[in-house]
């Protein structure tokens, strides 16, 4: 593994666990036995820093569910495994990242926000696609509006949402939040597939 990306893995595994402000580059230096020089060698600054961490970790994770998705016999099961995996991610990262990013590092998460690179819509749109072709979910809605509005869904397992603040489980707000939608979006084949999987065990 080369340098740059040794200093990117992690600092991610370091941002995740600590938060972003209360990781220097001192910090991350003499935790990886390098010189600080090094790090301002592979990065500008800090921000430059954070946002290729960003976009490695979310690159490692669209290549971890097209994994999932090729893998799994229809969609309905990718989606579960797809959220095993999400919210054992979310398990290991402290809320303090996103409160961090967006007070210290306002433009860059912006930015990410701005362009949608803080998830990627191209997982769910491929899901709702070939859930289509597999009979599973109608095809005369909107694909774009039921994509856009699953993440507005999704938005409310963020950290800082009323639900996750009040301690509901992210387990608990797909069962009573993405499933019924996904119900109403499903033909009759999807709804049994649906009810075949049963509710997610958290």
């Amino acid at each position: 593994m080369e340098i740059k990306e040794r200093i990117i893995t992690q600092a991610g595994l370091l941002f995740a666990r600590y938060g972003i402000k209360s990781i220097t580059m001192d910090t991350l230096a003499d935790d990886m036995g390098i010189s600080k020089r090094t790090i301002y060698e592979n990065f500008k600054d800090k921000d430059t820093l954070l946002l290729e961490v960003i976009t490695f970790f979310k690159a490692r994770q669209l290549e971890q569910a097209n994994e999932i998705l090729s893998q799994s016999e229809n969609v309905i099961v990718a989606m579960f495994r797809l959220l095993e995996e999400m919210i054992n991610t979310m398990k290991q990262l402290n809320p303090l990242f996103f409160q961090d990013a967006k007070k210290y590092h306002s433009g860059i998460f912006a930015k990410l926000q701005e362009k949608g690179d803080l998830r990627d819509h191209s997982v769910t749109r491929k899901i709702l696609s070939e859930g289509i072709a597999q009979g599973i979910f109608r095809k005369e809605h909107n694909l774009e509006i039921v994509n856009l509005t699953l993440h507005e869904l999704f938005n409310l397992f963020s950290p800082g949402s009323i639900l996750t603040t009040e301690g509901y489980h992210r387990g608990e707000l797909f069962n009573n939040i993405i499933i019924p939608y996904l119900r109403g979006l499903a033909t009759s084949k999807g709804i049994r597939l649906i009810d075949k999987q049963g509710a997610f065990k958290y």
